[in-house]
């Protein structure tokens, strides 16, 4: 051993300026791949913390009638980020009342978790986000990437097999159960929902809102949006800002509008809506704008509807509401959009309310962490390829 060390200092010695230069080189090598490494885990990507749910965990549910919903509801805003937190507190009403906690007519208390600092994967386009959301990974993983990646899934490109998302979860684990998914993007329907049997997918058409712009009738003369004085006020508000956001506006309200008629008529354990007005005032106007301000106010008006609905049909008790969004936007004088690693497009809010959410904020939440979050809810396993986990301090029985 000794004669090995001897050769080897005389070696480096014989070869002192070609060692200090391959000693250099490969300190600088290493803290290149330790900065890069460290830039793409937190530029790139989101990592999820919390729990993955055990067998014990999931049986707290599944043994339990009381720890279980009857159904789950998802409003999914599209590029709201966290807006929400910067209205003026009174202006939400509706938000405010449904994510803050309540108790209802039968003594339920519900908990609300709510947190304003959850993470968009990146890069903060649309169709990355909702794919991430419902099927638990990043991007590089579940295959809806690059610049074109709306347009895909809009046309019908679906993700990675290998990563399921928590309505196919369900589903595997409940085959009787049935899933509602009612969108003013097509992209969520078309290709981030996989095509199943028991999912009955409605995008809401622009011929429905030219017949409300006209009238707000069918050709059977119904109220197509029941709330008349939502219609007259999407008119207004949107009068001086343009008719596309009046035809997104419109769109949304339609969205909600067959969400509350779909879930009367039949019993679907998970309804979501994919909700575009806000987005579209963020393209057109930029964050912080007149008419980006009212579309986060309009959605409010939405909650309304949809907690009004619930409330009358008792459903309040034994419902899991969900709000998601996917990125924010811009401000006008950094150019409308998303797509970036700024903060205000970045930063999302995340709220669940529910008889066995844990009042309060939740620990660390990013976008992947959606598909976990549902299927725990309803006792379902968690995919062992998903890279999402349920955040820390959002149930009451996890933890």
């Amino acid at each position: 051993m000794k004669e090995f060390f001897a050769k080897f200092v005389l070696a480096v010695k014989a070869h002192k300026g070609r060692t200090v230069a391959i000693s250099v080189a490969a300190v600088v090598l290493i803290f290149a791949i330790i900065t890069l490494s460290c830039f793409g885990a937190v530029t790139f990507n989101r990592f999820a913390t919390g729990y993955v749910p055990t067998e014990a965990d999931l049986a707290l549910i599944n043994e339990n009638p009381e720890n279980q919903y009857a159904r789950v509801l998802i409003i999914g805003v599209d590029g709201m980020g966290d807006y929400v937190n910067r209205m003026e507190k009174g202006s939400m009403p509706n938000y405010e009342k449904l994510f803050g906690g309540f108790t209802t007519e039968n003594g339920m208390v519900v908990g609300a978790s709510v947190t304003h600092t959850g993470l968009a994967v990146y890069p903060t386009i649309s169709a990355q986000n909702w794919t991430s959301m419902f099927h638990g990974v990043r991007p590089f993983y579940h295959g809806i990437k690059g610049a074109a990646s709306n347009k895909d899934l809009e046309n019908g490109k679906t993700p990675n097999e290998k990563y399921p998302s928590f309505i196919k979860a369900y589903l595997d684990a409940h085959p009787e159960g049935k899933v509602l998914s009612s969108c003013t993007w097509k992209a969520v329907n078309n290709g981030a929902i996989e095509d199943l049997p028991q999912v009955k997918k409605i995008n809401n058409d622009c011929e429905t809102v030219y017949a409300i712009a006209n009238g707000n009738r069918d050709e059977a003369g119904n109220a197509i949006i029941r709330n008349e004085a939502l219609v007259s006020r999407i008119k207004a508000e949107t009068a001086v800002d343009g008719y596309a956001d009046e035809t997104y506006a419109l769109t949304d309200a339609v969205t909600v509008q067959r969400i509350i008629d779909e879930t009367a008529a039949e019993d679907y354990k998970i309804a979501y809506m994919h909700l575009n007005q806000v987005d579209s005032a963020g393209h057109s106007y930029g964050n912080n704008k007149h008419a980006y301000i009212k579309a986060v106010s309009r959605v409010d008006v939405l909650l309304g509807e949809l907690y009004r609905a619930y409330e009358a049909r008792g459903w309040l008790d034994d419902t899991l509401f969900i709000l998601c969004t996917d990125h924010g936007h811009r401000y006008l004088q950094d150019g409308t959009g998303h797509g970036g690693n700024s903060d205000v497009e970045v930063t999302v809010t995340f709220a669940i309310a529910g008889k066995t959410v844990k009042q309060g904020a939740p620990g660390k939440y990013v976008n992947t962490d959606l598909a976990p979050i549902v299927a725990y809810a309803l006792g379902v396993k968690a995919d062992e390829n998903w890279q999402g986990k349920v955040p820390y301090g959002m149930f009451t029985l996890l933890g």
